[in-house]
């Protein structure tokens, strides 16, 4: 499927992605997306509502999604097509034909099961067609501004990366030197899994090897690294060094079966001693590396050739990676791990 030289799948992986920022969609607002290969029409109506459908008005193929003059545009609680007016309803059944008010049809535009969540809008893809089979719990740190900043977000791309590649670093302990300069290896619990989620313990040390770091100013800390996914689409690190809890969601959502946009979400806890609403120092460092340590992966992700079957170092290394990988496996429709 695609450029990516070994990657076996045949199409995506069923589960919840992120498609933007509830602050992205204002009322009365609409914009044109491609997900999954397929051109979307992303808006909300004028009470709020937030409805994702195919971009293409059934009756003649106008696309609904672009704005301006001669854009589609919303009409109360329908979106109106640019061509002759038919206005379309969130479920994507038609409300009217202004110039044939007597007018009647069963056409439908498909449209997309997407949730709001702690300002977070996620769609479901499911390669069948069928109905989520799970929700997303949410994060809810994320609305607690007494104890946590306010998220700070980036979105960029098109990367040639798949999405559970960012989950597979919760397996790996020996990349971390290298790729994000930390002193020592990490060390892992095994995984738990509950349904579509599944969660892990990552224990590092911080500043290993140096007297100290802007992280680590009084020299060496052991921390912690919570991960959590969901499906294979998902996935969550919580960090506690010292008492510093930074949280990063990250979520690459399919463009095409090559290219992904990269969804990167961060807050830090506050400590005694920050004030106001914007972090500073260790927070906000920690907030910023974020971001820039899981692009450096990136970089690795992008030429690489997938191995089905790679070589292990020994029996830890491929517990972990077997037990992850075929984890992320039934959410696709031809698994490869039996």
């Amino acid at each position: 499927m695609g450029l990516m030289k070994g990657w076996p799948y045949t199409d995506f992986a069923t589960g919840w992605y992120q498609i933007g920022y509830s602050s992205d969609f204002g009322p009365g607002d609409i914009k044109p997306a491609k997900w999954f290969n397929q051109d979307l029409v992303i808006f909300r109506t004028e009470s709020g509502k937030l409805a994702a459908m195919d971009a293409f008005c059934p009756h003649m193929g106008a696309h609904l999604g672009h704005t301006g003059q001669f854009g589609g545009r919303i009409c109360g609680e329908t979106i109106q097509c640019p061509w002759h007016g038919w206005q379309w309803n969130t479920d994507g059944s038609l409300a009217g034909i202004p110039y044939k008010e007597d007018a009647t049809s069963n056409a439908k535009i498909e449209t997309k099961h997407i949730r709001e969540i702690d300002g977070i809008v996620i769609m479901w893809y499911d390669h069948a067609g069928n109905a989520p089979d799970y929700e997303w719990p949410g994060l809810p740190f994320l609305g607690d501004k007494e104890n946590y900043f306010a998220i700070d977000s980036t979105i960029d791309g098109p990367h040639r990366v798949k999405p559970q590649f960012p989950f597979e670093n919760s397996a790996d302990p020996h990349h971390f030197p290298y790729v994000h300069g930390s002193g020592v290896d990490a060390t892992f619990t095994d995984y738990v899994v509950d349904g579509s989620t599944c969660t892990n313990k990552m224990y590092m040390t911080f500043g290993a090897g140096k007297k100290k770091t802007w992280m680590t100013p009084d020299g060496p800390v052991d921390g912690e690294i919570d991960n959590f996914f969901w499906g294979a689409s998902m996935g969550l690190a919580r960090f506690n060094i010292d008492g510093r809890v930074c949280i990063h969601l990250t979520v690459l959502t399919p463009i095409d079966e090559d290219y992904c946009t990269f969804f990167s979400t961060v807050t830090h806890n506050r400590v005694p001693g920050d004030s106001g609403d914007t972090p500073t120092g260790i927070a906000k460092k920690m907030m910023d590396a974020q971001h820039i340590q899981i692009r450096h992966d990136f970089h690795i992700w992008a030429n690489m050739m997938y191995r089905v079957r790679p070589i292990f170092t020994g029996e830890a290394e491929q517990t972990r990676y077997a037990f992850i990988r075929k984890h992320f496996d039934q959410f696709y429709p031809n698994p490869v791990y039996g």
